[in-house]
């Protein structure tokens, strides 16, 4: 099945359109023709199958003959990562984290990173395309901050912290997860930690969490706690 994604102001029942490159997408390379099925997602859980009723360069509208909602996952996952220095590296960590069902992203500049600049609009793609791979119906929200406080500070009080920490021994998964709505898994940038953050993270009751003795790319950490920290389903 392909997927695609239209926003939420282009449903309007019993139509959905796509438009710009996903109606290019769908039309010119995947060549979705009048009467053929196709499936397109809001990104807010919203899962409708239709069948094209017009289909031009820049705009398909398909008729909806099924609709179907999907829950958002429980517990909600929300990914705190340090800026990577290498452009395709911080793009692989989201488009893998998006696979693995994180809910939201906050990318932060650490007191380590090396990398100031990042291209927003290529982490928002990287996340959408994963989105549609993956066949998943609610698209993850991509924020940037200054630094790691804001970013903790921008998802409210009612998260449970986790660390990714190699040199701590850490609670299991499974126990860190039950009874919590929202999980905050944060990741430090290739330098790690600074010592501040890390007082920060103390404060705030930020549980370490062990990934295993031996030291992971920043990249491969938020791929790894995400897996650890999902729902299977």
């Amino acid at each position: 099945m392909n997927l695609f994604f239209t926003p939420k102001n282009l449903v309007t029942p019993p139509n959905v359109s796509l438009t710009g490159q996903e109606a290019k997408h769908a039309s010119r390379v995947m060549r979705y023709r009048l009467g053929d099925r196709i499936d397109i997602t809001d990104g807010a859980g919203h899962h409708y199958r239709g069948k094209v009723t017009e289909a031009e360069k820049d705009r398909l509208t398909a008729e909806i003959i099924e609709s179907k909602f999907e829950e958002k996952p429980f517990p909600e996952l929300i990914l705190l990562l340090g800026v990577i220095k290498k452009r395709d590296r911080l793009e692989f960590a989201v488009e893998k984290c998006t696979e693995l069902g994180v809910n939201r992203i906050h990318l932060f500049h650490g007191d380590h990173s090396e990398k100031q600049n990042v291209r927003m609009e290529r982490a928002e793609a990287a996340v959408l395309a994963a989105m549609k791979q993956s066949l998943r119906f609610w698209l993850p929200e991509v924020e940037i901050h200054p630094s790691l406080k804001e970013a903790i500070g921008s998802i409210g009080a009612e998260c449970r912290l986790i660390t990714a920490d190699e040199t701590k021994d850490g609670e299991s998964a499974l126990s860190l997860r039950d009874e919590v709505d929202r999980i905050g898994m944060i990741v430090g940038p290739e330098g790690g930690f600074s010592d501040g953050e890390r007082k920060l993270m103390n404060e705030k009751g930020a549980v370490a969490y062990s990934l295993g003795s031996k030291r992971l790319r920043a990249e491969t950490a938020a791929i790894t706690i995400t897996d650890r920290f999902r729902v299977y389903r």
